[in-house]
């Protein structure tokens, strides 16, 4: 039983981790979260990175208003301390767009724990 409840424990702590967010507020950033999230689901799902692997993925979002505006962003993921595999994925890219992107407004964020380094960086074009 114990087991049981250190594994849920760890499971819970790994997950809740904060992100680290940099770059200037960019009010508005919220609106081209769907770059990000599309950059996420090529990585974790798979479909573009090699699974397990360390690699980067792209995503983009153009609004129109009054001008053309397109975010760019590139997401990676990295092995620290060498530990293999990225278990974290999921929760570790949805920490950093919920966190950075949606809570401070924020382009650029990381999350490193477990061995496992993600990173997102976004441009104007």
């Amino acid at each position: 039983m114990h087991l049981v409840n250190l594994s849920a424990l760890t499971l819970l702590a790994s997950s809740a981790l904060a992100a680290d967010c940099f770059g200037n507020r960019q009010d508005g950033i919220s609106q081209f979260q769907d770059a990000y999230w599309d950059a996420r689901s090529k990585m974790c799902g798979n479909t573009g990175c090699g699974y397990q692997q360390s690699c980067t993925t792209q995503g983009s979002k153009t609004l129109q208003g009054l001008a053309k505006i397109t975010v760019n962003v590139s997401l990676s993921r990295k092995n620290t301390g060498d530990k293999k595999g990225f278990k974290d994925c999921w929760d570790a890219t949805e920490n950093i767009i919920n966190q950075c992107v949606r809570g401070s407004q924020q382009m650029s964020g990381t999350w490193e724990a477990n061995g496992q380094l993600y990173q997102f960086n976004a441009w104007y074009s």
